[in-house]
């Protein structure tokens, strides 16, 4: 009989397409009928025999459109096809699984796959596929059969003497592995009470420091896992898979708190129904988590605090009065920030070394449970634990906490002794109309540049409102413009000249920007100072003329404030330029952003 092309497609397709399906039949079928009894426990040991049957059919389907029939004279247990049912007939068999037993379960696979093809559907010949799937199953059959007979009962005996010194040695490797680990772990019954527990676990439940004492003790349920029993029970009558929580526990190191995890077991048979209780000791973490909080508790009032002295200098121009401490305040609260900033980019380095290395000893742990420890995974975990170097970072993190601690103290005494100059302000930002900010700001200092220099302005009538914090940046226009008349009157002064000069402002669209554009016609800044205008208290002029403060003021309220940019665009014996941009829209100059002072 042929399988069309069609047909044959559609079963490929539905093979490779419902793996997860054809678990949950023979699982249905094996549990009803009582063989998960002698099976495995994991879901992944089901998923390679089905993974394996469903390989050998497609093998068949695309090797011939023909379905394959019965012969007399074939050597099935040679047949390609049929090689992935003997070898796991050999399998069960090493394990003392009996011929009528691997057979009866074959039988559910077989019905399995038949359930598959009626829910599926989608056949030209529905009963042509069903068919070959069957023969399949009946060459697969044989070919155990055949092989199976054809071994010996001396050699069935060896086979299953070696087969259980392997599973011996496989126990007593894994048995070591669970009692070496580091973290306790707990196995408990349906019921909540103590199945076993490793050498770690021991000594947090009894004192006890003796390697398998639970294991190898006649009585194995007379304990429960210490201040669980709540949550254990809860987790039975509401059918919970997991439940973490924080338990604190007095133990020979002193108290100590423990992350707790309790997990179901995995266990599709059904056979060890109960749950493994995993605790990781966190009490440093939580005792550096603290520390990093009151860091970062310390730091955002450092904050607040320099936005408030920052807000005092743009609003007032009595920066004399802050004296030599204001002077100084940058390089006093650079240096310990600096150190501060460099102990905790250690820390989150560390923290994420710790992290990594938690993780992996919990996916050991998991593969512990599940039975599946490979060597690769056991070599990560040595990897990791070496990688991450515990020792250095057990002896590096507190001395971390303690300098940046220090130097928040320090911080903060420095800009509490500021916080006596300044005075709060308005951080709100309102849509500008910066055209209207340089006509107000000309205005309100006629006085100062009426006598010596004349304006021109080119006010781009199309300019877009930009979102700025108004009476900062009038501030801003006023330093630089008071400036440029200070310049002109020294240059007047200097060449004897009785003509005014010019100050010209522009502003124009720039891409996503705002320029403001501010020249005048003095004698320029001399190229040895170019670099030092907008240091604090930094001026050129006589006692009593300038407290230096002005452009200091505008680089805080353009750059610092709203993350604009204020250059000196040129300067020369004919006069002197800055450039103001602003940016039309948040997101615009992200670098600059992220250093906002909010």
């Amino acid at each position: 009989m042929r399988i069309n092309r069609h047909d044959r497609d559609v079963l490929i397709d539905l093979l490779q397409s419902s793996e997860d399906r054809l678990i949950e039949l023979i699982l249905y079928y094996a549990n009803q009928e009582g063989y998960t009894r002698y099976t495995s426990t994991l879901k992944e040991a089901w998923r390679l025999s089905i993974e394996g049957l469903s390989k050998a059919i497609i093998e068949v389907v695309e090797r011939s459109d023909m379905v394959p029939e019965l012969s007399p004279e074939e050597d099935y247990a040679n047949d390609p096809a049929t090689q992935f049912g003997v070898i796991e007939a050999q399998r069960h068999r090493g394990r003392g699984v009996n011929l009528s037993m691997f057979l009866g379960l074959m039988k559910y696979y077989r019905q399995s796959y038949v359930d598959l093809l009626t829910e599926s559907g989608g056949f030209d010949y529905p009963k042509s596929v069903e068919l070959l799937v069957r023969r399949f199953f009946d060459r697969t059959e044989l070919a155990y059969c055949d092989e199976w007979a054809g071994t010996d009962a001396e050699a069935q005996i060896k086979e299953l003497s070696c087969n259980n010194l392997q599973l011996a040695t496989e126990k007593n490797k894994y048995l070591t592995l669970f009692e070496s680990l580091s973290s306790p772990v707990i196995l408990c019954d349906e019921d909540g009470k103590v199945d076993n527990y490793n050498n770690a676990a021991g000594r947090l439940l009894l004192g006890c420091d003796t390697p398998g004492s639970r294991y190898y003790a006649e009585q194995r349920n007379d304990l429960e896992p210490p201040g669980l029993h709540h949550e254990l029970g809860k987790m039975k009558h509401k059918g919970l898979d997991h439940w973490e929580l924080e338990k604190s526990y007095t133990t020979p190191e002193g108290d100590r708190t423990y992350g707790v995890r309790i997990e179901r077991m995995l266990d599709v048979s059904h056979k060890f129904a109960g749950y493994t209780v995993l605790f990781n000791d966190i009490s440093e973490t939580i005792q550096w988590g603290a520390q990093l909080a009151e860091i970062n508790r310390e730091q955002k009032q450092l904050i607040e605090d320099l936005n408030s002295t920052r807000q005092h200098l743009v609003q007032s121009e009595k920066m004399a009065a802050v004296g030599q401490l204001a002077s100084g305040v940058a390089h006093e609260i650079n240096t310990p920030i600096q150190y501060i900033g460099e102990n905790i980019q250690f820390m989150q380095e560390a923290f994420g070394d710790l992290i990594d290395t938690a993780k992996q000893h919990l996916n050991l742990l998991s593969a512990v449970e599940g039975g599946s420890v490979s060597r690769d995974l056991l070599a990560q975990a040595r990897s990791q634990v070496e990688e991450a170097e515990l020792d250095y970072l057990f002896d590096e993190i507190p001395v971390a906490v303690k300098q940046s601690l220090d130097g928040v103290a320090m911080v903060s005494s420095i800009v509490t002794a500021m916080k006596d100059f300044a005075r709060p302000g308005t951080n709100d930002k309102v849509d500008t109309d910066l055209n209207g900010a340089v006509v107000s700001t000309l205005q309100v200092s006629a006085n100062e540049w009426k006598y010596h220099a004349e304006i021109e302005t080119e006010l781009d009538p199309e300019l877009p409102l930009v979102p700025v914090v108004p009476s900062e940046i009038n501030q801003a226009l006023l330093n630089v413009i008071v400036n440029a008349a200070a310049a002109i009157k020294e240059c007047e002064e200097r060449t004897n000249s009785r003509d005014k000069g010019r100050i010209k402002i522009i502003t124009r669209k720039s891409g996503d920007w705002v320029v403001i554009e501010i020249s005048d016609s003095g004698c320029g800044i001399p190229r040895e100072i170019q670099s030092k205008i907008f240091d604090p208290f930094f001026t050129t002029r006589d006692v009593g003329q300038g407290k230096g403060q002005g452009l200091t003021v505008a680089y805080l309220a353009i750059v610092i404030k709203h993350a604009g940019e204020i250059a000196l665009l040129r300067s020369s014996e004919e006069g002197t330029a800055f450039e103001i941009r602003l940016p039309i829209k948040p997101g615009i100059n992200k670098a600059a952003e992220r250093k906002l002072w909010r």
